[in-house]
This record gives C-alpha cells, sequence and structure tokens, in this order.
C-alpha cells in the first residue's frame, strides 16, 4: 500500500514516542521504504540519520550499517544538497560504525581497517584531531590481540587534541581500560577508569563500572566491586543494547562468589542471546554465563538445578538443566570464537573466551544479597527479624513463606524511603515467587517493584514491570479484585484501571501513554466511576501530541469522542450541579485538554463551546480550583475567538485571564492573545504599550 508524503512525516513523527524494538524498526524502515518511492531524498536522509542512532543504541547494530552506508554515500554524490551540519553527524557516526564492524567475524578484518582509514582521511580534511580515531585504532588493535599495540594508540590518543568529535570523558577511559585490564594492569585501569564514573554519557557509569568490576575484585575492593554491578545492572537490565556489559557482569558474579546472581541473570537475560547485538558480545556472554553455569554445577554437587526462564514477547524457552545449558553455551561460544580466530589469524580470541569459561572465586565471598548486607536502617529491629525470618525459613524447606518474606522485607524498605534496596529485595521476591508459581502474589510483588523502581527514579524498569503485569492479567476473572490471599502478605494488587493509569503516568509522553490512559477511563466507566475515569481521559489528551491541523483520526478521534460523552454524562445541564470538590480540578483539566485538541484541528465552535462549559462549571464552583486555572480556560478562549474571527471577544477573555494572574511574570500566553486582539482592533496605542512592558516583537506573535 502506498503513503503520501502527509502520511510518511505523521509515521515518522510517531516514532519518535515509541520504545526502541522490533515494532519501532519496523515503522522507521517502512518510512524509509515508501520516501525512497516518493523520491524524497532529503527526508530520507533525515530518517535514515535518525534511524541510524536508533539501531546503534540498541540491538540491531546490523541495521545501522545499512542506513549508515546509504547516507554517508548520498552525502559524497551531493554534499551541497545536505549541509555541513550532516557532515559533522556522519564523521561521528563512522566511530559508531568502526565499533561495531569488527565485532562480526564475517566482515574480513581489511574491511576494517579500511573504514579506520577511510574515517582518518576524513577527519583530517576537515581539519579535525585524530583523538577519535586513534581510540578506534585501539579498540580494533585490542579485540584481535594486538595489547601492546592498543595500548601505542592510547598512548598516541592521550597527546593528540580533544575536539567536538572526541568521545565523552567517561568513554575514552572505558575503551581504554578494557585494554590496560587485558593486559593485566588493574591498579592502572582502576585509575584510569574512575574519573568516568562522573561522566553525563548516556553510556555511563554502566560502561566504565562493569569494565572495573574484575579490577576492583582482583584488587581486594569487594564493597566498590558490589556498588559497581548494583549501579551498572540498574542502568544495563533493560537494553539488550548493553550484552557485552551484562557478560562482565556475569564475570563478577563468578569471582566474588554470588552463584546464585549469576544463575538469576542469565535465566532473566538468555533470551538476548535471540537477537545478539553482535556476534562478539553474543559470545562474550555465552562464555560468561558457562563460567556461572559451571562452578554452580561443581557447588552443587550434580546436575539437578534448573533453570526456567520467563516469558519474552510471547515466547518462552523451556526449563532447562545446568549441565545441559553449560554445554550448549559452551559449543555456542567457542564456534564463534573459532570464526574469531579464522578472521584475524590467531587464537586470541579462543583462548581469552576459554579462560573466561574456566573462571572461578577470588578469595570469600563478596556478598551481594540485599539479605546479606548491613541496611542500616531507621526499623533495624524489625528487618533483621525478617531477614532472619527468611535464612530460617529458607533452611526449613518452607520457600513459599521465605518468599513472602522476602516482600514484607521490601515493603519496610520502601516505607522507608531506601528504594534501591527495596528494588533489590522485591526482584528477589519475584523470581523466587515465579519459581514457586505462586501467581496472585507474584502479581502483587510486581506491582510492589513498580513502586520501588518508580519512587528511585527508574521509570524505564517501572514502566517496563507495568507493562508485564498488564500483559499477565491478573485479573481475569475480576478487573477489580484487589485483596491479597490468604496466608500471603499484605500487598493489595490495585485493580487494573488504576495500574492502566499508573503505566500512563510512567510513560510520560506520546501516543501509548495517551491510549493506557484511555484503558483506565474505560475501566473507570465501566464501574460507573465516571468522575475518575473523566479524570483519566483528561490526562490521555494532555499526552497526547496535538492534530495541528491534520484530520483527527484513530486514538485522538477516540479520544475526543469519549471526553464529549463522559463529560456530558458527569456535568448534565449547565450550569451543573456536579461534580463537587477534588473532582472539579480534574474536570476542567479534561475540559481544558479536549478544548486544546479542538482548536489545533480547527474545531473552533466546539472548542469555543467546550470552553464556556468549563467557566460554567467553575461559576457554580467558584472556589474549588486555584483561580489561575479558570485563567488558563479563558486564554485558551481568547484563542479561540481569534480564530473564529472576533477580536472583541478575545480582548475580553484575555484581560480576564490577566486580572487572575498572581504573578505577571507568567504572563506570556495571555499576553500574546491580548496583542493579537489589539492588533485586530486597531487599537495602535495600546497594542504598542502592551508590547513594550513585555518585550514582544512581532516575531512573537506568529502562529
Amino acid at each position: 500500500m502506498s503513503r503520501t508524503e502527509q502520511e510518511l512525516r505523521e509515521l515518522y513523527r510517531s516514532t519518535h514516542g515509541m520504545p526502541s524494538g522490533a515494532a519501532k524498526f519496523a515503522a522507521l524502515e517502512e518510512v524509509i521504504r515508501h520516501a525512497d518511492a516518493l523520491g524524497l531524498v532529503e527526508f530520507a536522509f533525515d530518517v535514515r540519520m535518525s534511524a541510524t542512532s536508533t539501531f546503534q543504541h540498541s540491538w540491531a547494530a546490523a541495521k545501522a550499517f545499512l542506513t549508515f552506508s546509504w547516507c554517508l554515500a548520498a552525502y559524497d554524490r551531493e554534499p551541497e544538497r545536505f549541509g555541513a551540519g550532516h557532515e559533522h553527524s556522519l564523521l561521528w557516526h563512522f566511530k559508531w560504525m568502526v565499533y561495531s564492524v569488527y565485532q562480526f567475524p564475517e566482515i574480513p578484518l581489511q574491511r576494517t581497517m579500511d573504514l579506520l582509514d577511510d574515517m582518518e582521511r576524513r577527519y583530517r580534511r576537515g581539519g579535525h584531531s585524530l583523538h577519535a580515531v586513534l581510540q578506534h585504532r585501539g579498540l580494533l588493535a585490542e579485540s584481535i590481540g594486538e595489547l601492546d599495540q592498543a595500548q601505542d594508540f592510547y598512548e598516541r590518543m592521550t597527546l593528540s587534541k580533544r575536539d567536538g568529535l572526541s568521545d565523552c570523558s567517561g568513554c575514552v577511559p572505558s575503551s581504554h581500560v578494557r585494554t590496560l585490564v587485558a593486559l593485566g594492569r588493574d591498579e592502572e585501569a582502576i585509575r584510569v577508569g574512575e574519573p568516568a564514573i562522573r561522566s553525563g554519557c548516556t553510556e555511563q557509569p554502566q560502561w566504565i563500572y562493569s569494565e572495573l568490576l574484575l579490577p576492583f575484585v582482583r584488587s581486594g575492593l569487594g564493597e566498590r566491586a558490589v556498588e559497581a554491578h548494583r549501579t551498572a545492572y540498574r542502568r544495563i537490565r533493560d537494553n539488550p543494547h548493553h550484552l557485552g556489559e551484562l557478560a562482565l557482569n556475569l564475570l563478577f558474579c563468578v569471582r566474588s562468589g554470588n552463584l546464585g546472581r549469576g544463575l538469576d541473570l542469565i535465566e532473566r537475560h538468555l533470551s538476548w542471546l535471540d537477537r545478539p547485538r553482535t556476534p562478539l558480545m553474543e559470545m562474550e556472554f555465552a562464555a560468561a554465563a558457562v563460567a556461572v553455569l559451571s562452578r554452580a554445577r561443581e557447588q552443587d554437587g550434580g546436575d539437578g538445578t534448573v533453570l526456567r526462564f520467563p516469558t519474552v514477547e510471547g515466547k518462552r524457552r523451556p526449563d532447562a538443566r545446568v549441565a545441559d545449558l553449560a554445554v550448549e553455551l559452551r559449543e555456542r561460544a567457542l564456534a564463534i570464537a573459532e570464526r574469531f580466530d579464522a578472521r584475524n589469524g590467531n587464537t586470541y580470541q579462543s583462548t581469552r573466551i576459554r579462560d573466561w569459561m574456566g573462571t572461578g572465586p577470588i578469595g570469600e565471598p563478596t556478598p551481594l544479597s540485599v539479605f546479606e548486607r548491613d541496611l542500616g536502617t531507621r526499623s533495624g529491629e524489625r528487618l533483621q527479624r525478617l531477614v532472619d525470618q527468611v535464612a530460617a525459613q529458607t533452611a526449613a524447606g518452607d520457600l513459599t513463606a521465605a518468599a513472602r518474606s522476602r516482600v514484607a522485607t521490601a515493603e519496610v524498605l520502601l516505607a522507608e524511603e531506601q528504594y534501591s534496596e527495596a528494588a533489590e529485595a522485591a526482584e528477589e521476591a519475584v523470581r523466587e515467587l515465579d519459581r514457586l508459581g505462586l501467581t496472585a502474589d507474584l502479581a502483587a510483588c510486581r506491582w510492589l517493584l513498580a513502586r520501588a523502581y518508580r519512587e528511585g527514579g527508574q521509570r524505564q524498569s517501572a514502566t517496563g514491570v507495568l507493562r508485564e503485569l498488564l500483559d499477565s492479567d491478573p485479573w481475569a476473572r475480576d478487573p477489580w479484585a484487589r485483596e491479597p490471599r490468604e496466608g500471603s502478605p499484605a500487598v493489595a494488587l490495585p485493580p487494573r484501571p488504576e495500574l492502566e493509569t499508573a503505566l500512563g503516568e510512567s510513560l510520560g509522553y506520546g501516543p501509548e501513554a495517551a491510549a493506557r490512559y484511555l484503558a483506565a477511563a474505560r475501566g473507570f466507566e465501566a464501574a460507573g466511576r465516571t468522575e475518575d475515569s473523566v479524570a483519566a481521559l483528561g490526562a490521555a489528551l494532555t499526552r497526547h501530541p496535538r492534530a495541528d491541523g491534520e484530520p483527527v483520526e484513530g486514538l485522538l478521534a477516540d479520544l475526543l469522542a469519549e471526553a464529549d460523552a463522559a463529560l456530558g454524562r458527569l456535568l448534565g445541564e449547565v450550569p451543573p450541579a456536579r461534580p463537587v470538590g477534588p473532582a472539579v480540578e480534574a474536570t476542567v483539566d479534561t475540559v481544558l485538554a479536549s478544548a486544546r485538541h479542538l482548536h489545533s484541528s480547527g474545531r473552533f465552535e466546539d472548542a469555543a463551546d467546550r470552553l464556556r462549559t468549563g467557566c460554567a462549571l467553575l461559576d457554580a464552583h467558584p472556589d474549588a480550583v486555584a483561580a489561575s486555572r479558570r485563567g488558563d480556560l479563558l486564554t485558551e478562549l481568547g484563542a479561540v475567538h481569534l480564530r473564529l474571527g472576533d477580536p472583541a471577544a478575545a480582548e475580553e477573555a484575555a484581560r480576564a485571564a490577566l486580572e487572575l494572574l498572581e504573578d505577571p511574570d507568567y504572563a506570556w500566553d495571555e499576553v500574546v492573545v491580548l496583542a493579537k486582539a489589539l492588533r485586530a482592533l486597531g487599537k495602535d496605542e495600546e497594542f504598542s504599550e502592551l508590547m513594550a512592558d513585555h518585550g514582544l516583537d512581532e516575531g512573537d506573535l506568529d502562529d
């Protein structure tokens, strides 16, 4: 099916709010395909540049090769068509390509070297520093076992000037540390790497912390290693892009004596091997997993331990014995290593991977579980009792009671605002409850975990848990069930509409957030909670992008129709007798949000009617909301009057809104509407005075 340019641009805009994954990749590729068919060269270029970044920062590095190559060739043919700004972006993307391309053994080594040479030529031609070129030559040399040469490149890099194409102050040391660790220079690696911990890069501090894990352990810095692992893992666990860093965290679990934690990570993330970012990362993860599995088998004294894997995107890997999985992953890692050896002309990678698989613990175990550490909380005695209870119940074989005690511990930690520790405790409880098949307890504990993530600022993690919880549908029999089962911890699972609201809030802005709030609104309405339904519709409308003159279709059309019906049911005749109290504010929010969408889509009369309804509601309940909220309604009404060709009514509304403002410094929207009205009415003197008083110029009045 062909698409118009307008449809393509709308589809492209919609991808900005989509989570990274197969659906977003497919949408971007569809836009590219149709843009090429329509001959939209500049647009196709822009989309491919954006897609290159998306692919690079997910698990689809191979897709980035294609989009980058197309953009580079197009720019080389017609540089004047795309501009100098795109040249800088292409030079930046060169680093991504070099970093990824040598991680595919099927790509000849000479091609990577040619790419590096091309990168250097372009950097020299543009007058740029070779700092980034030397860094990536070092990365390549380390990957093929030329460690002394890699160190030489890094030493030359440190003598080169940094510029706008250099990697950040976190990523440069991270790549250097990798070489120092391979050379066995742990002390120097720690000294070089520690300053990078404070970098603000999106790749940090998880990359540098992961690289420093083994140097920390080998140097006897167990507590710093634990903190590094906890910090790094929180940042990498939701994105398969970080498969390589996850492998280093698995090795840490072996070295520090935390095999249980390592097995948990394998259970949770083995599905990442279904779509590894690169073969190098696939090999490293498989080898690190073998180290965990082999040591766990030795510790267990047999082959009895069975791993259970979660359902991911509708698929679930069958349960596997530790010994069987170790054999499978060993063969997989060595097969890839042999491909690298054949490509590189040496045995560096297979030797390295065999060393990884033979890794064992160093010294005494370093406690990692939240149930093995001194929590030092205000409820110390109560928590200690719970921790002791977990240990006693586990020793007695009462695993169900132990899992529920873990949940109780997480609750106490959450109440004490120890969000990181609460999340850890809840994570352990979730894993145990899942293994035991306690589905009702599991659903309630996932809600507890989502709250711990949310309160601790881990919004992406909270979003993932909430999605998983809603997809599992624990309310299949009753969407309003919320009481815990007899004998379970007192963690109440909210009704489904309330969790839809929580997920919408976690998503923030965009069509998916709006869709979640709409689902909540429908659930509230079905239960007769009309006021809650209206509030959820208002949140949905606030989070949905404006139509901006385009036809109102799909989700937005549904939202506006349902908001109209819900407001009609709630308000009845004007002036309304309902709602009262706090519901007034939520209703006004919905009125205003829907009016703004009506205004944006060109339905000016409907927008004006909606806003007048909101004003009537506030007339009936003058003390229900802050005066500034009435001002927002009046300002929007003034803007709509301008669209309807009634500047006198717009002036009246804007002046009324200004009178309600407590702080005139926040009067921008009101002043703009008033200025437009005065200009349209020919009140030139008042117009000029208003513009001067508020520092506006004519450009500020452009729509």
